[in-house]
């Protein structure tokens, strides 16, 4: 619990939580709008949601170079311009086509903004690392199943595109403050 209230690690946690619910709270409801809005087989649907795992290795094959060009707060920065593009083009098209190129957008700005967050995990208590990383993906969990509820009950009034909206509102936000306490913890160092 005292890990939870040292200054450093709170704005870790905090943004992990709201990744976790913007983000993957929202994605959960992809699927199923591309079941019901589009009418697809839910083998057409999965074949669509694996594009985000292809995002995420595009960002494995790319990640050294662009950790070197665009650092820490750059990469976050970068992911969630994606995630926003993604999430608004999701909510923009009528058309199922768009999202065989939306999955791995959302896949690449994903990988970029969490992984660069699992690496601060790692670091915010040397000392009691594994605890710090326990908490930090008990945040993330906690984060994307109150999404997965808020984004459920949205869905079940207004359909999945209010959810998509909200997300690409909001993610910049998100990173952009975190960027922030990025850079002021670079200073402090």
């Amino acid at each position: 619990f005292r890990l939870a209230l040292r200054p450093g690690v709170r704005p870790v946690l905090a943004t992990v939580f709201l990744e976790g619910a913007i983000v993957l709270g929202v994605f959960a409801y992809v699927s199923s709008h591309l079941h019901d809005h589009f009418g697809l087989r839910f083998d057409q649907v999965g074949l669509i949601l694996a594009m985000f795992g292809v995002g995420g290795l595009l960002f494995a094959f790319l990640s050294s170079p662009l950790v070197r060009t665009l650092g820490e707060s750059g990469l976050v920065m970068l992911g969630s311009g994606l995630i926003a593009a993604a999430m608004a083009a999701a909510a923009l098209t009528d058309s199922v086509v768009p999202f065989f190129a939306i999955a791995p957008v959302l896949g690449l700005g994903f990988t970029m903004l969490h992984n660069t967050l699992q690496t601060r995990a790692t670091q915010m208590a040397p000392a009691n690392r594994g605890s710090a990383v326990s908490l930090f993906a008990s945040m993330f969990f906690l984060g994307q199943m109150t999404g997965v509820a808020i984004a459920g009950w949205s869905y079940d009034h207004w359909g999945a595109i209010p959810g998509f909206a909200v997300s690409a509102a909001l993610t910049p936000l998100l990173a952009a403050a975190f960027a922030l306490h990025l850079r002021q913890t670079k200073k402090n160092d």
